[in-house]
């Protein structure tokens, strides 16, 4: 026989102990250096686990706020912290709060609290174990005063005894407090036992042949009819009141459509067995059990639920019961620093707070329910599942193969002179990805976004290499246009699923097609021309076999930029500032409009919002729904007129297309401390009027009281910078055009996204954008 390795320090949580079993573990091969880290002091979890060796990490998010009415307490807006690795969990539960809070909030009622120990003892016959039915029925009190000696907390309150043949269940029955009560109740119940086998023996001559702590009759860690009917753990529902307005707005369905769907799955759950009714409950519990130091393995009996609706005058009734909620706010991990931490936000932390946790949950729980049930009725499930394109397998590039032959290869001519010695990972120099990045992240798994590097360069022209010096620089992986259409996509499923349908159809006519060679095409073209009001252009790597599309660049330096990422600070930004982005814009549009320096760029096409009219009508259909200010919602109103008529205003004007950077504003806009401007992230350009990106520029870094004579200013001083004969009548109306172009293309792009995550920039550059376009057009 194979004899068995010994682990060094079992059972012990010293320091020397854990380092005793890394060191095993390495030696035999087994690396585990990321979980060796961890910030848990090993005197915290001695009664929470064996053979410590480390942790792993899970990401948690905020959830609300949740309006809640605690019985007789003010109403108050309430948070939980939830812990997943299901991307738009976090997502789903707060637009449920959302739904819920516009609503005005839910409240809950604990109905009891109980925790279930069933030993079994074993007879030699059954009316042995009937007799001690009886003995047991008639000792109650003298039993609950033995199982009592042992805690502070537990309470006996029944026994319920099930005899079968020669077996006796007794399932004791205890109110715990704010403990979830498993070994509480395991230690009262084992010294009851004890006393309950000697007295019987002794008073009735019947012999127990056995008996054990659990016969598997209190269903711990089961899901069963039993915890169902009689419950196990905390008993809690909270109830809710939908209005009509809010299952429109923020759930994007109605309340006919959700019955319609609800009675029918209701009666096919009936059929199949199903344990009360709920959509995914689980997700929920488990989340907040995760964060908060619950018992894990309790989550699935914790789990089962019933959620109703009604029909009623306002919208729609939901209630959710959740009857054996296995909690505490004492006892297990809710003692560890983070734990605490995530339950004292939520109000919870420690003695006479399990009431209110339970109730909590029941809130949050069913946020998620409501949302949950409202995406598959709208669609919206669907939607966010859907695939787009073919999945191929790909032999994706790796974050391991870079290296400084790797970025050798991808140096442009210019910069090939030098070679690179040796290249270092920035990682504590954190970047932050894009809005597109961002969102693409959710639906691959490739290398994608910033990755900063230090390269450590060699002069090869010297008869013998000398380091010339050490540089940042910053290397961008690309995703490909039809795997940001894909996070959009995902995105707008959130928000309505025919949106989504829609980006689908006309991707070919968005600014997204091609994202991931123009920006890179760009870099380069710029730099061969000679500007110098982008970063630093290194060099590229196009491969189309592996999907890998990088660009390498300057990493900007905030401690030589006046400013950077300035979106809502337009006070930030001075005249002579502004007066200098337009002029370098300006002359790349020159460059540009000239057919011959953009024969390398056929990547980019002519933008015609027209060609996708039903995309932009649904945008701003979506905009105009949802806005409640009246002076607003009148100017969004006119943006279906605009729609209309953009193809005729187009072809009257007298302006040749170029190519625009038709992101430029201030997230995409540094001012470097010498004056400079510094324009990046070009992955959207497009062919368009040169206006198109003036107005957009002056949206972000106007402030919203600005003057009708600062306007002006700076768009005559962009009319003047062209050449000599431009007709000024043709060119300011080129303006009016491509502020109806940036309302309904960009504009409404922030303001739709803004549903489910508000641009603290929105509000500004729409009211900015309506005014110009008003002065304009007096």
């Amino acid at each position: 026989m194979m004899e068995l390795p010994i682990v060094p320090g079992r059972g012990l949580n010293t320091y020397s102990a854990i380092q005793s079993r890394l060191n095993y573990l390495r030696k035999a091969g087994l690396e585990i250096d990321d979980i060796a880290r961890h910030a848990l002091d090993p005197a915290d979890i001695q009664k929470n686990i064996e053979s410590f060796i480390g942790s792993v990490e899970m990401p948690v998010g905020i959830v609300g706020p949740l309006l809640y009415h605690p019985k007789d307490r003010k109403p108050e807006l309430v948070f939980t912290v939830a812990g997943t690795l299901e991307g738009a969990l976090i997502a789903s539960m707060n637009r449920g709060a959302k739904a819920i809070s516009k609503s005005g909030g839910f409240q809950a009622v604990v109905r009891h609290q109980k925790m279930v120990r069933a030993p079994l003892f074993l007879f030699a016959e059954m009316n042995e174990a009937l007799a001690f039915e009886k003995w047991v029925i008639d000792n109650f009190e003298e039993i609950k005063a033995q199982a009592q000696l042992h805690s502070n907390h537990a309470a006996l309150q029944e026994l319920d005894i099930i005899v079968m043949g020669k077996a006796a269940h007794v399932k004791f029955v205890y109110k715990t407090g704010d403990a979830a009560g498993q070994n509480m109740t395991t230690t009262c119940t084992w010294h009851a036992m004890l006393w309950m086998a000697e007295h019987f023996q002794e008073e009735s001559g019947f012999a127990i042949l056995d008996y054990v702590i659990e016969g598997n009759g209190s269903s711990d860690k089961k899901v069963s009819h039993y915890s169902m009917a009689k419950g196990r753990g905390t008993h809690v529902v909270a109830e809710c009141v939908l209005k009509e307005s809010v299952i429109n707005r923020v759930l994007r369905t109605n309340s006919q459509a959700i019955l319609d769907c609800f009675y029918p799955s209701v009666a096919l759950s009936k059929v199949d067995g199903m344990i009360g009714y709920n959509i995914n409950v689980a997700n929920a519990i488990a989340a907040i059990f995760l964060a908060t130091g619950q018992d894990l393995a309790s989550v699935h009996e914790s789990s089962i639920a019933i959620l109703q609706v009604e029909k009623v005058e306002e919208g729609l009734w939901f209630s959710l019961t959740l009857p054996a909620l296995v909690i505490g706010t004492v006892g297990g991990g809710t003692h560890l620093p983070k734990q605490t931490e995530a339950l004292q936000l939520m109000g919870c932390r420690g003695s006479g707070k399990v009431e209110r946790f339970a109730q909590l949950i029941a809130g949050f729980a069913l946020s998620l329910e409501i949302s949950t049930y409202a995406a598959i009725v709208s669609g919206e499930f669907a939607k966010a599942h859907e695939k787009l394109g073919r999945n191929k397998p790909v032999d994706w590039l790796t974050r391991s193969e870079i290296d400084a032959l790797f970025v050798q290869k991808c140096l442009s001519p210019k910069w090939r002179e030098q070679s690179v010695k040796n290249i270092r990972f920035l990682g504590e120099q954190r970047v932050d990805n894009g809005v597109i990045t961002t969102l693409t992240s959710r639906v691959s798994k490739k290398l994608m976004g910033f990755i900063p590097l230090e390269v450590e360069w060699e002069d090869e022209r010297s008869a013998l290499p000398i380091a010339i010096g050490r540089q940042p620089i910053l290397l961008k992986s690309k995703a490909l246009d039809i795997e940001v259409i894909k996070g959009l996509h995902l995105m707008a499923a959130s928000i309505d699923p025919k949106l989504s349908d829609l980006l689908n159809r006309f991707r070919h006519q968005l600014e997204y097609a091609h994202c991931h060679l123009k920006e890179i095409l760009l870099y380069e073209s710029l730099d061969q021309a000679g500007f110098d009001c982008t970063p630093q252009y290194y060099g590229k790597r196009l491969d189309e076999k592996r999907q890998a599309y990088l660009l390498m660049s300057e990493m900007l330096d905030e401690e030589a930029l006046a400013h950077i990422n300035s979106q809502k600070a337009p006070e930030l930004w001075t005249e002579t500032q502004i007066k200098r982005v337009i002029k370098e814009i300006a002359g790349v549009h020159q460059y540009f409009v000239i057919p011959e320096n953009r024969k390398k760029l056929d990547c980019i096409h002519d933008f015609e919002p027209w060609q996708a009219e039903p995309l932009y009508e649904k945008l701003v259909s979506i905009m105009y729904t949802e806005e409640d200010r009246p002076f607003v919602k009148a100017r969004l109103g006119r943006l279906f007129s605009y729609l209309k008529g953009l193809e005729e205003e187009r072809k009257v004007l007298d302006i040749p297309n170029t190519i625009v950077h038709n992101d430029c504003n201030s997230r995409n806009i540094a001012i470097r401390k010498d004056g400079r401007a510094c324009i990046y992230d070009w992955e959207l350009a497009v062919l368009d009027v040169p206006q198109r990106d003036i107005v957009e520029f002056l949206s972000f870094v106007l402030v919203e009281d600005f003057s009708e004579e600062r306007l002006f200013d700076y768009l005559e001083y962009h009319f003047e910078l062209q050449a000599e004969g431009t007709n000024r009548d043709q060119w300011f109306a080129g303006y009016r055009y491509a502020l109806k172009v940036y309302l309904l293309s960009r504009v409404s792009f922030y303001e739709v996204a803004g549903i489910l995550d508000r641009y603290a920039f929105s509000d500004r550059i729409l009211s900015n954008a309506f005014r110009m376009l008003e002065l304009l057009e007096r």
